[in-house]
């Protein structure tokens, strides 16, 4: 787990089970909104921003450098991380093809 002081960017390994895809959407969904599933091609960059909602992102496959202020992590295939409203962030896809799953709330997947 890495984490950041203040408003805390939580990276969890391998905490999510990808064999049950359905369950894992499901278990994502925020009371009201939608889950994204995003597909990003080697170089692809979402530069610095924020966002006024919790956001909980799954690596589904390949690796995704992600950077917040305060830290950066290289995030693989069921690595989930919990990002708090308000934080700057981005991201690139470094390392190859990427896939992730995004719910615009705060799921828990702390074990």
């Amino acid at each position: 787990m890495i984490s950041s002081p203040g408003k805390s960017v939580v990276v969890h390994s391998a905490a999510a089970d990808l064999s049950d895809f359905r369950g894992l959407v499901e278990r994502c969904m925020p009371e009201q909104g939608c889950v994204e599933v995003q597909n990003d091609q080697s170089g692809k960059e979402h530069s610095w921003h924020q966002h006024d909602t919790d956001e909980t992102i799954v690596v589904l496959n390949g690796q995704l450098l992600f950077y917040w202020e305060g830290g950066e992590a290289v995030c693989k295939s069921g690595d989930v991380i919990e990002l708090p409203k308000g934080v700057r962030h981005g991201s690139k896809a470094s390392f190859g093809d990427v896939q992730y799953l995004i719910s615009f709330a705060n799921v828990d997947f702390a074990r």
